[in-house]
């Protein structure tokens, strides 16, 4: 299963109690003193610690160590060409270590869209709009990776994903989704565009009004099939504002490209449901979510 290699943007919000190692906290330490971007007393939080990156909350700051160290690299380079060309905030890089992969930047101001009920803000595709504007501006001049997970793959993924999942489901939900699972993914798409690559809900940072205050997590950005995005766009806020989205970044769906967005829009509900279903009491959130948009993930036309 293609999961996201970045930390979990809940987790920044939650902390955890796993245990920092001591080269970790000599490391903390030296940045305490080098750089003063927290209280001397303030204790790290380990907030994610997986084989590609391990993420750490001090005072107001996330600290990431990064296994790719060229990957990071492509991450600060596109940051830094973002935060001047949006007024939607992303992480704005403090400190960059190249030769640790090591990354620190400030928490986005927030809460994550997948905490709120109501998703309905039109200021919402707006602030979507400008952020996806100016990551394919400033993308193409930068090095970005090319991913090229053929729909056949995400297909494949699914269909595995939905032996684990079909147990959780309600018998109506499991025959849509085996309906689904039944057709033929679509061919490959010519053309790459720059896409933030991960851009769920729980990525998406808004105020109290609902209205896009951030987008975060951008280890994933590439140059891919634009409906990667769109899809998870269409998977936690609806098709139609998928379509709104799409119109204003001036590439209008066709029929066969709205399919393309379905069609990913709901490889990535069954990616989710198999994600929280490992840990359901640590990422009930994920399964919240999936109870809340099948209905038009699976419901709406095709």
């Amino acid at each position: 299963m293609r999961r996201c290699s970045g930390p979990r943007p809940w987790a920044e919000q939650e902390g955890s109690t796993v245990q920092l190692e001591q080269q970790e906290r000599s490391l903390l330490a030296a940045l305490t003193d080098e750089h003063r971007l927290w209280p001397a007393g303030a204790e790290p939080v380990v907030l994610a610690r997986g084989s590609e990156n391990t993420t750490f909350a001090v005072g107001d700051c996330i600290v990431r160590l990064g296994a790719d160290r060229d990957a990071v690299a492509r991450e600060v380079a596109l940051l830094r060409a973002l935060g001047s060309r949006t007024a939607v905030a992303v992480p704005a890089p403090l400190v960059h270590r190249p030769e640790l992969g090591l990354l620190v930047y400030r928490r986005v101001p927030g809460t994550p869209l997948i905490s709120r009920q109501d998703r309905s803000s039109p200021s919402l595709v707006r602030g979507l709009v400008e952020v996806l504007g100016a990551l394919r501006s400033v993308g193409a001049g930068l090095e970005l990776p090319t991913d090229d997970y053929a729909a056949q793959e995400w297909h494949r993924d699914a269909v595995e994903a939905f032996g684990r999942v079909r147990s959780h489901l309600g018998a109506g939900e499991a025959s849509l989704v085996a309906a689904f699972l039944d057709r033929e993914p679509p061919p490959p798409r010519v053309g790459r565009v720059p896409q933030h690559n991960d851009l769920g809900a729980e990525h998406l940072l808004v105020d109290a009004r609902g209205h896009l205050t951030g987008v975060i997590d951008w280890s994933d950005a590439a140059r891919t099939d634009p409906a990667r995005d769109l899809g998870s766009l269409y998977r936690d806020l609806g098709g139609a504002t998928a379509h709104r989205v799409a119109e204003a970044l001036g590439q209008p769906l066709t029929e066969d490209e709205a399919g393309r967005v379905r069609f990913h829009a709901r490889c990535r509900w069954l990616e989710d449901v198999a994600y929280g279903l490992q840990d359901p009491a640590g990422r009930g959130v994920y399964l919240e979510n999936a109870r809340r948009t099948f209905a038009h993930t699976f419901g709406e036309r095709g």
